[in-house]
């Protein structure tokens, strides 16, 4: 009888063991813990602002793990040692490509996808952003990654072509921040186009308060500030006013855009990395 008893027990425990391994199996692991993003900087634009003159102190400020420094490649070398590299994709394809080649190392969490209507996004996620973020995101997920899509504006001329104005901002609130940020694991608002224009303060805090209400989460919302957008001159203090803007309305984080001429920006000329550094100044000497 005792050893009848015995085995019940050891049956039991034996049974308790497995279904707790079968239980660790199953779980959906945690996602690692990452700082929410606070800039996000194309690598290659870091020594044009330490030659600018930019100080040692506003390069520490960037010197975070939350500093998205954007690479071609994960070799990449950056002056900001501790910022967090992270891959830039202009096609859901790429992105999906990448991961299931081995491209993307385990320990970059955030993945960029900057949708435009430009030749570096296949025609048809031009004509479908919102389907091409949901694969994105569902590859991304699998190699548990996340993330951030930045669709640009020039999207609503192929979306909506012949809209110019209010009209132009609102659909593109109404088809691309509202659905975008809803989904996404973070949301990039490219303001830069609204500098120096009279849509620089409304178009920004109407799109920053449309993605906090699509994902009312933790999910970041970021806004894009520009030295020159697409080639335009503009000054720093044309930049703060749309960062104060974005600011203001909650915006979580800033992607600094210091285009060079090239494939996605051919009428930028040279990089301004003055105006970027009169930026950074002017936003670190401003009231909290």
């Amino acid at each position: 009888m005792a050893r009848r008893r015995h085995l019940l027990v050891a049956a039991l425990v034996l049974a308790l063991v497995v279904n707790a391994v079968w239980a660790c199996a199953d779980a959906t692991p945690s996602p690692p813990s990452v700082p929410s993003p606070r800039w996000i900087l194309v690598s290659g634009s870091v020594p044009g602002l330490v030659d600018a003159g930019l100080p040692k102190s506003e390069l520490d400020n960037l010197d975070s793990p939350s500093t998205l420094m954007l690479v071609r490649n994960v070799d990449a070398h950056s002056d900001l040692n501790d910022a967090t590299p992270t891959l830039n994709f202009r096609s859901a394809t790429d992105l999906a490509t990448a991961l299931s080649t081995g491209q993307v190392p385990d320990s970059m969490h955030w993945l960029l996808l900057d949708l435009e209507a430009w030749s570096l996004t296949p025609i048809p996620e031009q004509r479908d952003p919102i389907g091409a973020l949901r694969r994105a995101e569902d590859v991304a997920h699998r190699y548990g990654k996340s993330v951030i899509f930045a669709p640009a504006i020039s999207l609503m001329n192929v979306l909506a072509p012949g809209l110019s104005g209010d009209a132009l901002y609102q659909a593109f609130i109404d088809r691309l921040v509202t659905p975008g940020a809803a989904i996404a694991d973070g949301f990039e608002i490219q303001a830069q186009r609204t500098e120096a224009t009279e849509y620089a303060t409304s178009f920004v805090t109407a799109a920053v308060a449309a993605a906090h209400t699509a994902n009312p989460g933790s999910a970041p919302v970021l806004v894009g500030v520009s030295t020159n957008p697409n080639g335009r001159q503009v000054t720093a203090d044309d930049m703060v006013e749309v960062y104060n803007a974005a600011k203001i309305a909650g915006a979580t984080g800033y992607w600094l855009n210091i285009p060079g001429s090239g494939a996605e920006c051919p009428n930028c000329g040279e990089p301004r990395y003055r105006v970027a550094v009169e930026f950074l100044q002017k936003i670190s000497s401003s009231p909290s």
